[in-house]
């Protein structure tokens, strides 16, 4: 970010901010994983997907170049800092391979829904126990070893809530509402992939914004 301050005060900003790319925060929350003794996640269908948006609530501080302009003098330049709210981010979970044992979760974060990819994290988990067998993230070297984050598909019948209509940009859909740890989460069955339609929480908000049963790519080939 770079505010040019003339001597009439007149100010002018032009953002050049990327925002910093989280998994932690874009997950806080929502790890839905089963417990010993709840009911069984699901049987996630391969080659199915939901991309949501990811609007966070959290201020970051980035640096601001300041420029004052002197009459008859060189210009100085200091370094400050600025608070301010981060862009959206666009989430993709998908199923895109899968067999009788076991599924493969992938997850993409992009800047805008049909940018380039920031990130892309697999996790192959097995159907019976829903346990990861890795996790996986694709580095300018290949893919690599990374934490497990716990995530994972989640049905309405693993849960107890309200039921009740929720719209989100993709699409009307009715919901079990689940007030999870710091928010709120609208699981619906019909949402393919992983389940929540919308959550609601401290950090910011995510919304569904398009799904398909079908179609989703392979982006890590390890």
């Amino acid at each position: 970010m770079i505010r040019c301050q003339g001597i009439q005060r007149r100010v002018v900003m032009t953002s050049v901010v990327v925002p910093l790319l989280v998994m932690v925060v874009l997950t806080a929350g929502l790890s839905l994983a089963p417990r010993s003794g709840a009911a069984a996640a699901g049987d996630p269908v391969v080659g199915s997907g939901a991309t949501y948006q990811w609007t966070s609530t959290l201020k970051q501080e980035v640096p601001v170049l300041v420029k004052q302009d002197q009459p008859g003098a060189q210009s100085t330049w200091t370094v400050s800092t600025e608070s301010v709210t981060p862009v959206p981010l666009f989430v993709t979970y998908s199923i895109p391979r899968g067999d009788a044992k076991s599924y493969v979760l992938q997850i993409v974060t992009r800047q805008t829904m049909e940018g380039m990819p920031l990130a892309a994290t697999q996790i192959p988990v097995d159907r019976a126990s829903a346990k990861a067998l890795k996790s996986v993230t694709q580095r300018p070297k290949g893919a690599v070893a990374t934490p497990e984050s716990r995530l994972r598909p989640f049905g309405q019948g693993a849960v107890k809530g309200t039921e009740e209509d929720v719209a989100v940009p993709g699409g009307w859909f009715r919901a079990i509402r689940v007030p999870y740890q710091n928010g709120t989460v609208w699981l619906s069955d019909p949402v393919p992939a992983m389940g929540p339609a919308k959550a609601q929480l401290t950090t910011g908000q995510r919304e569904l914004l398009k799904s398909s049963t079908s179609g989703a790519r392979n982006l890590l080939r390890s």
